[in-house]
């Protein structure tokens, strides 16, 4: 009789270990599928009336909507620049692409400068890039 208690006890560890293995490896399943990962496609720039237009084209690679919380240029904000940003609001979903113009000020910024843009989502990953100014 008591062998029987000690199977059933064998089997209802078995069994809770077995739920909790499978729970445990959902939860993994579900916190690394959801990344962000943003690829820029193109990038241009061109010379505008006092300023240089860097038009950026990004797509997401991921599986989650990206939205885009600041931008930095050179470690600095637009705004310690001068420069501006379109669109303002900044939201990709997975496969879409977008076009990101950034005016820069020819009083801060010239020819032959290397100029790094970094993207900042609302998750806090950062997504930088190098732009040479020609």
């Amino acid at each position: 009789m008591e062998e029987s208690y000690v199977t059933i006890v064998i089997i209802a560890i078995t069994i809770t270990l077995a739920f909790v293995t499978v729970y445990w490896l959902i939860s993994i399943q579900s916190v690394t599928t959801e990344f962000e990962h943003l690829e820029v496609i193109n990038q241009e720039v061109a010379e505008d009336n006092g300023h240089f237009e860097i038009k950026v084209t990004i797509e997401n690679k991921g599986v989650k909507d990206v939205s885009i919380d600041d931008v930095l240029i050179n470690g600095r904000t637009l705004d310690e620049y001068k420069s501006s940003i379109t669109p303002q609001d900044i939201e990709i979903k997975p496969g879409e692409k977008i076009q990101i113009k950034i005016k820069l000020s020819k009083s801060e910024f010239d020819h032959g400068q290397l100029v790094h843009i970094k993207f900042i989502s609302a998750k806090g990953n950062e997504f930088p890039i190098l732009i040479y100014i020609p």
